[in-house]
Formats: structure tokens, sequence, C-alpha cells
């Protein structure tokens, strides 16, 4: 089983998302966060359309090892209200993927405290 996780840095508010997790769900060109209707879980899927939920993958992520960052401090706010995570601190949540392939869930209940920003 691969280990997948997506990090939260609440205080720059970035998403970091691994390279390899992105090759898991097919290399897209584009991805979509979804927040389940408890709160409990994030969806980061493969998506095809430009709009305005939709993130750009650059095309040289895939050449390394080099990960891609999302900057929403918006998404961030969101979470780390829901789950009173503390906006000083860094997050790092476990990820499953999701049968279909091209999509991750990750339990956002079971996030970890992974460093406080230094930035």
């Amino acid at each position: 089983m691969n280990d997948i996780h997506i990090s939260f840095y609440l205080r720059v508010g970035r998403i970091h998302i691994f390279t390899e997790t992105l090759r898991l769900i097919g290399q897209p060109k584009r991805i979509c966060f979804l927040i389940s209707s408890d709160g409990q879980s994030l969806l980061m899927r493969a998506y095809e359309t430009r709009d305005l939920k939709s993130h750009r993958a650059p095309p040289n992520v895939y050449n390394g090892k080099r990960s891609f960052e999302v900057s929403s401090c918006k998404l961030c706010g969101i979470l780390a209200n829901l789950h009173g995570w503390n906006p000083e601190y860094s997050y790092r949540v476990p990820g499953v993927l999701m049968q279909d392939q091209r999509s991750v869930r990750f339990s956002l209940a079971e996030a970890e405290v992974i460093g406080k920003e230094s930035f």
C-alpha cells in the first residue's frame, strides 16, 4: 500500500501535494478538491475542466520528484475552522486511493501536526 499524504501549511495558505499522489491518479492536468458533507473527508480528484474550482498541475511536476503546491487561503481557512487546527502550525493528512483510481480521499480527522511555520 502506498503512503499517501497531503500537507496543509496554514499560515501561508498552501497545500502540498506529493508528485507520487498525482501519478497514482493518472497524472492529471488539473485537480479539484471536494469536502464531504460532514467535513471529515477531503476528496482530491483528477479533473478535466478549467473552472473556478480546478487547479492546474504544472507539466514539469511529473519530470522528477518535485511536489505541487496549491495556494488556497480559503480552503486552508475552512479546514482549520472545521477541525480547530492552529493556524500557526502545519498538518499532514493521510489518504487512500479510491477504487476509481482517479481520486484520493483524505481523512481530515486523522490530521497530525508536522511543525510550526517558520515563515
